[in-house]
């Protein structure tokens, strides 16, 4: 899902991918993937929307009234709105929550661009612009892992269209690896999207076995993984198309730098971190915290995903932060 694990990744992926077969074995495994894997639905019982942005049309959420909060999913195989399926309703008794699938996941369209922070931070400030109206009402913010990174960076552009940000297990202010040459991550990033190699790995890192040793390392209860949850992002991850953001962030071109962004930031921010973090540890924590010491901290007794596995108290503590006056938390 984040840092560390995908250093394995990038390293080991390609050997990885040529183990898995050739061509022809390949061209299989994705028929038959496309036509197994089942609808990819975010399980959200909500009004569906589709904003027709400049570089594919884009499908969001939306139910409640009051406050506008974007709800803006992590960066991982298999990624969507799926992941706030379990504190969505929960919000929107007290705002108007979006929950948008970016560009390459979940519903939205996934063209075979080569994905950057700035594709995904150019998609934040035109959503909050022109489907939020945030230019007039400036939206709360809840964004995960990479995303977060990506809202930092668009919130230091833009600050403007922020209320305030929840930050869950925030990137980008250590390297994954240390800084990447851009020749050695153009050429990896070139084998990740090839049409033998860089599918066969696909195919490896999503298989069934894969996602569910992936979602065993992201939650706490092994019981949380169940059929039923590795079936519904097999499917998110067997759509065409869905290589291709995957590709950019495991070869790195999706890690976005906000050391020197971070601390400019004024509007009010929670960062929200799980005790049991694996991808992106609690220790990490330490420097947000030193880079903007306005900002407020939760930490939640569970894995990767506070969203998911502490939902109702994640739901009440950010609730109650949004609304709280901001003098009463100074």
């Amino acid at each position: 899902m984040q840092e560390r694990s995908q250093a394995g990744l990038s390293r080991w992926g390609v050997a990885a991918a040529i183990a898995a077969g050739g061509a022809g074995a390949v061209a299989l495994a994705t028929w038959i993937g496309a036509r197994l894997s089942g609808p990819a639905n975010s399980m959200i019982e909500a009004e569906e929307r589709r904003y027709a942005w400049r570089h594919g049309e884009i499908t969001y959420k939306v139910k409640g009234r009051g406050a506008p909060i974007v709800l803006i999913h992590g960066i991982y195989a298999g990624a969507s709105s799926f992941e706030y399926r379990r504190i969505f309703d929960l919000l929107a008794r007290d705002f108007r929550v979006y929950a948008v699938d970016l560009l390459g996941f979940g519903q939205s369209q996934r063209p075979p661009l080569v994905y950057t922070p700035t594709l995904y931070e150019t998609l934040i400030l035109d959503f909050l612009t022109q489907v939020v109206g945030a230019a007039d009402h400036p939206a709360f913010v809840v964004a995960s892992s990479f995303s977060a990174a990506f809202t930092i960076r668009a919130a230091a552009e833009r600050p403007s269209l922020f209320s305030r940000l929840v930050l869950i297990e925030p990137t980008g202010m250590e390297s994954r690896t240390g800084p990447v040459a851009p020749p050695a991550q153009r050429a990896l990033l070139a084998i990740l999207r090839s049409p033998i190699i860089g599918q066969a790995f696909y195919q490896l890192l999503t298989s069934r076995a894969g996602l569910r040793y992936f979602l065993r390392r992201v939650y706490t209860d092994p019981n949380a993984v169940t059929p039923k949850l590795v079936k519904t992002y097999y499917a998110q991850t067997h759509k065409p198309g869905a290589r291709y953001p995957v590709a950019s962030f495991i070869s790195g071109a999706l890690d976005a730098p906000v050391r020197d962004l971070y601390g400019l930031l004024k509007m009010p921010i929670l960062l929200v971190w799980a005790q049991h973090a694996r991808f992106t540890p609690l220790e990490q924590a330490r420097a947000f915290r030193q880079a903007n010491p306005r900002a407020e901290t939760r930490v939640y007794d569970c894995g990767d995903l506070p969203q998911e596995e502490k939902a109702a108290e994640f739901a009440h503590d950010v609730a109650a932060w949004l609304l709280a006056p901001i003098r009463s938390r100074r």
